[in-house]
């Protein structure tokens, strides 16, 4: 079975990002990969100053190079400190000036920015993981009291039983979701073993089979990828992604896995921010759901960030994703388009062909 996903257009000029350095905007970014109006309310980059015109400013792609124009603002547009009477080329390290707000247009870094989220993802993880630590202390206590409070109750008391029962339900999930907050911030060595990839495929499915049977399944791994890793830690990782599928899916659809092994060379494994060039298995999990836009898949990987209900989601599931591939030292990447649905790719380092130096 292939997977086919539609590669990126390629752009005969690099991007470039619009960064505030200064004011109360100071540190926001915006990539630019098309064009982009900067003002306030509903601009692509809306700024937080008063002396900025609602539709103040334009960059636009052109050709070799990118053009800013002022769309007739109040206060003007400077580029290092010339003002825009007419469309102008800018290059990557200029200043624009939009009232009292500098903007410095400068090349846009996608590893570097790849780097930088996942360092945040890796500082949101710990905090969530010492959090929980101190929510699961006063669970605990909740939890013994109410049984406390149990064992005092007559039972002729029916419905102060049943409070205290519903009581007791969402203190055991609150004490579930420490324990996945605990697990997601757990920086203890894990349990390593041989994870064959078919069999761990085989038990994942077979579990998660009795629970859908609007979403067809369709799997093709190979029998004879193995990885190093934990056995159980994947196994819920594949289980997080069906999951997240099915959601994604909810009049019904397709969910497909695959694995395949794969040579990664030293520029491969920089862009797919892995250690060492060598051997590694490459897996695809994929559904035809609705698909994630710009901002969704920006934050995806996020503790706590959910598109879902308060009664459907926690938004841990896909950060624990991320967080237990980061683990086993490989890496996880999403694409995904409105109305095309999602692809996650994995790369695990194979398990049995040492990884070259490079």
């Amino acid at each position: 079975m292939d997977i086919v996903v539609d590669a990126p257009t390629r752009r005969s000029v690099p991007d470039g990002s619009l960064v505030c350095v200064n004011g109360d905007d100071l540190g926001r970014t915006l990539r630019v990969d098309r064009t982009i109006v900067i003002g306030r309310g509903r601009a692509d980059l809306a700024l937080s100053s008063t002396d900025v015109s609602r539709s103040h400013a334009r960059v636009t792609s052109a050709g070799s190079g990118y053009v800013i124009e002022d769309l007739g603002s109040a206060n003007g547009t400077y580029v290092d400190g010339t003002r825009v009477t007419s469309p102008t080329p800018i290059r990557f390290g200029a200043h624009i000036q939009i009232g009292r707000t500098v903007i410095l247009f400068s090349r846009h870094d996608e590893l570097e920015e790849r780097v930088a989220r996942v360092e945040r993802l890796e500082t949101m993880a710990v905090m969530a993981g010492g959090i929980a630590h101190d929510f699961n202390n006063a669970l605990a206590i909740i939890v013994a009291n109410l049984e406390a409070i149990g064992d005092a109750l007559p039972t002729s008391a029916v419905d102060a039983c049943d409070a205290l029962a519903a009581v007791q339900g969402a203190a055991t999930s609150a004490t579930e979701l420490a324990r996945r907050l605990q697990r997601l911030g757990n920086r203890e060595p894990m349990t390593i073993g041989t994870v064959a990839l078919a069999a761990l495929v085989e038990d994942t499915l077979m579990i998660v089979r009795r629970r859908r049977a609007a979403v067809e399944i369709v799997a093709d791994v190979p029998g004879d990828l193995v990885v190093h890793g934990s056995f159980d830690e994947l196994h819920q990782t594949l289980v997080n992604l069906y999951f997240n599928a099915c959601d994604a899916m909810p009049g019904g659809g397709t969910f497909q896995i695959a694995a395949h092994a794969v040579e990664l060379d030293a520029a491969a494994v920089v862009r797919h921010q892995l250690e060492l060039p060598g051997a590694y298995i490459e897996i695809v999990v994929s559904d035809t759901g609705v698909g994630m836009d710009a901002a969704t898949r920006a934050r995806a990987f996020e503790p706590f960030f959910t598109t879902k209900g308060r009664d459907r989601g926690t938004g841990l599931g896909l950060a624990m994703v991320h967080r237990t591939i980061r683990r086993h030292g490989g890496s996880i990447e999403l694409d995904s388009e409105p109305g095309r649905g999602t692809t996650f790719r994995i790369y695990l380092q194979r398990a049995g062909i040492a990884a070259a130096q490079g």
